[in-house]
Formats: C-alpha cells, structure tokens, sequence
C-alpha cells in the first residue's frame, strides 16, 4: 500500500502539479481549501501532510498544530513561496515541528527526498514506541506465567483499593496456592514445576475478566482481585478455578499428574480495610485456613481474623 499524502494550497495548480509528480510513488489526498484540511486529515489515513505556509482562512503553521495534535507521529513538510527572512520563517517551523520547509517551486525530486526521510523518521518513532512499550511489558510481567508481576501489581492494588474506597464499591481479592508444589520440584524436577505454574497462568489469564488484576505473587502462589466483584462473585470465581484446575493433567508424570490449589478469599465492602495490604493479608491468612482444613478448598476472611493481628507469617516471609 502507497503511503498517503495529503497537500494542502489554496492555488489549485500547485496542488494539481504536486498531485502529478507524487501520484506514482504516493496515495494522494489533494485539499485546496485549508479549513478542510482537519476534516480530510480526520477521513484518511494520513502519513505525511505537505502544506503551503501563507493561505487564507488558515495559516501552515494552524495547519502544523492541529496536525501535530491530532497524531504527532505524522510528518508535516512546509512550502513558500516567500524568501526567508533571516531564516526565523523556517525555525519557526522547525521549532513547531515541521519536519521541514521548503521553498516554493519545490522541485519534485526535493519533495520525494524529503517526503522520504519524513517516513523513515516516522518509521523509527513507531519502532522506538513499540521497543519502549515491550521493555515495559516486560518490567510488569512475570516472565514464566505472562501475569502481573508483583511490583506492577502492587500499584495497580494500591489504585484499586482506592477507587473501592472512594466510591464505596465492592473489591474482592482471592489468593491461590498450588498444593505441595515442593513435592512436585522434587520429584519431577523444577521444569516441570514451571509447566505447571505456567498452565494455572494460562487458566488464569483466559477466564478472568480483562479489568481483574491477575498476578503471580510469588512462588507458587497467585493473587487475584477483582474490582467491583462482592463476596459472592469471588465465592463463585474461586469455585470456578478449583475446578478447572481439578481438570488439567501433567505428562510429565506416569500416570498424568493432577494438581490442587487452596484458595483464601476476602472481599472489601463499607470500608472494612484500611488499605490494600490489609485486603491481600486477610486473604492470605484463609488460604493458610485452607491449607490446614485439607487443601483443595476455598476459605473465606472472616471479620474477627484481621483485627489488631500481625501480619500474616506467609507474607512476612517474603518481604
């Protein structure tokens, strides 16, 4: 596909020749109106605006500006027709953005140089968006399970907590922990306690809703929160996970090995936490219930286990 360029002058017959000399490398958009132009930018997808600087109704520069508003990766070149005046027409241009200024008759071998370096410059600012955003994906996430790891999670809590607070919503948190997962390093070895721990993650990340926070916390253990969801959404979530993993086979064991999770729940309601941590602690504290009433069951905070309490000898553990 051609890259789009769209040329704005309100003489006709410039655009008509730029249209001519471009239309066998580039998908053309020709606007002889200026205050189309954002209309035209806004129905097209547009790489590169070439404008003239002096029009009516609407100057190159408001033309720059809107542009650059709109989407600052596209590369506006600027023509005219007047010889610079100590060059502060073009710094100015420059300074605002332009990724150049030509002077008026531009010849069309200059424009297609120029046009060129506008789309390679536009090329490596997506290539150095999208390198940014994939070393931050990779700082949030857990490499092993694709969830939160636990230092991006820790502050999207601490926002959701807050925003449970402040409008007075429902906020439920559930942590699980595979059963005698040592066991299963131990006998089969640590890559097959990272299948595992990678299948739950899989579990996990496909039937919780995208808006969950979803994180492995550390070891084999996973917290799970769930904003607007009250006691009895969490209540059926932890069942659901129960049973899916009940469901999954590992054959790296003869026979297929099935696991277990125990699961503690808590759930944020009329302000009965003062923080996240408090929430994460009382359902880490059920868990532990869970694992002492036979494993393989859901436990649920009740009001009298977190109050005046130290924490939880699980969590401080890992601090």
């Amino acid at each position: 596909m051609k890259p789009a360029v769209l040329i704005v002058d309100d003489d006709p017959s410039v655009v008509r020749m730029l249209e001519m000399g471009l239309a066998d490398e580039y998908e053309v958009v020709p606007v002889f109106e200026p205050t189309e132009t954002i209309k035209a930018f806004s129905e097209a997808a547009i790489d590169i605006v070439i404008s003239d600087i002096k029009m009516p109704g609407l100057s190159g520069f408001d033309i720059l500006r809107s542009v650059k508003a709109a989407n600052p990766l596209v590369e506006v070149i600027l023509l005219t027709g007047e010889l610079p005046d100590k060059s502060r027409p073009a710094v100015n241009a420059l300074q605002g953005g332009a990724h150049d200024y030509l002077l008026k008759p531009a010849s069309i071998r200059v424009l297609k140089a120029a046009i060129q370096q506008a789309l390679a410059k536009q090329r490596q600012h997506l290539e150095d968006k999208r390198k940014l955003q994939d070393l931050i994906r990779r700082a949030n996430t857990d490499f092993l399970t694709g969830l939160s790891n636990r230092h991006h999670f820790q502050s999207q809590v601490k926002l959701e907590f807050e925003r449970s607070d402040r409008y007075e919503r429902s906020l439920s948190c559930l942590i699980l922990d595979i059963d005698d997962f040592k066991k299963i390093n131990d006998e089969f070895g640590h890559c097959a306690g990272d299948q595992v721990l990678q299948r739950l993650g899989q579990l996990i990340g496909k039937h919780l809703r995208s808006s969950d926070l979803k994180c492995r916390y550390g070891g084999e253990e996973f917290v799970l929160i769930l904003p607007e969801g009250n006691a009895e959404v969490a209540a059926t979530v932890a069942e659901k996970m129960l049973r899916l993993i009940a469901k999954e086979s590992f054959e790296f064991a003869d026979p297929p090995l099935r696991i277990t999770a125990s699961i503690g729940m808590a759930t944020c309601q009329r302000r009965n936490f003062a923080s996240a941590e408090e929430l994460i602690r009382a359902a880490d504290l059920a868990m532990l219930q869970a694992k002492r009433e036979g494993r393989n069951c859901i436990r649920a905070h009740q009001p009298s286990f977190h109050s005046g309490l130290p924490p939880s000898p699980a969590l401080a553990s890992r601090r």
